[in-house]
């Protein structure tokens, strides 16, 4: 954009407002992450309750479902809206409110049987919840921001966010030494995090939202006709689906971080305490540390940052299958965080640059219903390839983990293959 333009510099002049804005909402929803997102927590929690191994695997199942599914709606209902600051708000208050409902329900609740299925039900509408939230979010991020301001202010909110992770994922850990998986003491945690979620939420309400002079702001008569329209625009542009065929690597990191922290616990030795803990203390350091090298300092163009990411996620994959030492899973914790972490610094910027668009709600909502066959089929797969090879210990989660290893290969022929130049 040139420097002249009155909407960038309108956005620049409230960089620093909308900064502490979006910064104050990730600070807030970072102390309930740890405990909602990619979480070893959540398996802890799950396996302590007697589920298997394919319920655990269903966690990220109904997490991408309900992302991929249910972002569509929200394009159809707010891609025409040339102001969204109210609708982030809403949905953060909804997605605040399931986790807060069922730590509520964790004190009711006496039978695991019946925790498990009220679990399942309530991961599966905040799933949904996130599903209206996160294409919305991401493409607010993008639109309050200037161009070349969008990192240094992302990498901003994200620091924040895992500064909050870094302070709750140590405050997990000391519940559960103390309390391991009670009823109670799940149930506080759960409660709290929905509180933060929701009044995480209301930071939304500092920021300053420039409407751009080329938006388009036309709504289609039927939701069909508007999937129809957007599915047929993402998918001509050739450069955007390679650029979705790298996120393979997202998903095979999300999976091993789903199931690394049993493989620690049931034939490593490490206490859960620790892996509910420390790995996600480590994991959130490494994010820090990203987001001051990749978004504030501005380290690597855009391609490059892929491509680092997913060399880091190879070597964190190497030395999960190789070592099984505590400093081997908090190294591994600590890559898998800088990986994870550069792909939430540079997915918004780079859907925005390659659609081409002043609004990207629809990419934002397209793209995650066409790698649905993947992101959730990749995690029933491996939960029933762990369970059905149970007799195999821990050669069966090495097994898993080296067929996550080639997805991050695949994912670094598409980024290559990606063009940003445009």
């Amino acid at each position: 954009m040139k420097k002249d333009n009155p909407t960038v510099d309108k956005k620049d002049h409230y960089y620093l407002r909308n900064v502490i804005g979006v910064s104050g909402t990730e600070f807030l929803w970072g102390f309930g992450t740890p405990v909602m997102f990619e979480s070893t927590f959540i398996q802890l929690f799950l396996r302590n309750l007697g589920a298997s191994s394919f319920l655990v695997g269903l966690v990220p199942t109904f997490f991408f479902v309900g992302l991929s599914v249910f972002a569509l709606f929200a394009g159809y209902f707010t891609s025409h809206l040339p102001r969204k600051r109210t609708v982030v708000i809403v949905t953060h208050l909804y997605s605040g409110a399931i986790p807060l409902i069922f730590g509520l329900l964790l004190f009711i609740m006496g039978q695991a049987t019946l925790i498990i299925w009220i679990f399942f039900i309530s991961y599966a509408l905040f799933s949904i919840s996130i599903g209206f939230t996160a294409p919305i979010w991401q493409n607010y991020l993008v639109k309050i921001f200037s161009e070349k301001k969008a990192f240094s202010g992302i990498s901003i909110m994200m620091i924040s966010q895992s500064m909050a992770k870094l302070v709750s994922s140590f405050l997990v850990a000391k519940i559960v030494s103390r309390y391991s998986f009670s009823t109670a003491s799940c149930g506080v945690i759960f409660t709290a995090v929905g509180m933060v979620f929701m009044a995480g939420a209301f930071m939304f309400l500092l920021t300053k939202e420039i409407v751009d002079e080329n938006e388009n702001s036309i709504r289609h008569s039927s939701f069909l006709t508007h999937f129809r329209h957007s599915l047929a625009e993402v998918v001509k542009n050739r450069n955007f689906l390679y650029f979705l065929g790298s996120d393979l690597e997202l998903f095979a990191v999300i999976n091993i971080i789903s199931f690394y922290a049993n493989y620690a616990t049931e034939y490593c030795g490490i206490k859960a305490a620790v892996a509910a803990g420390l790995f996600v203390a480590s994991n959130y350091s490494g994010a820090i540390i990203i987001n001051i090298l990749l978004g504030w300092i501005g380290l690597f163009k855009l391609k490059n940052k892929y491509i680092f990411s997913k060399i880091i996620s190879l070597s964190a994959i190497i030395i999960l299958v190789l070592w099984q030492s505590l400093w081997a899973f908090l190294l591994a914790s600590f890559l898998l965080g800088c990986s994870r972490s550069i792909r939430m610094l540079a997915y918004p910027p780079a859907v925005k640059k390659l659609s081409g668009l002043a609004d990207a709600t629809n990419y934002f909502s397209v793209a995650p219903i066409l790698t649905l066959p993947l992101s959730a089929g990749i995690s029933l797969m491996n939960g029933r390839f762990l369970d059905y090879f149970a007799a195999w210990g821990a050669f069966s989660y090495k097994l898993m983990f080296m067929g996550m290893a080639l997805l991050v290969v695949i994912s670094l022929f598409f980024i290559i293959k990606t063009d940003f130049s445009n």
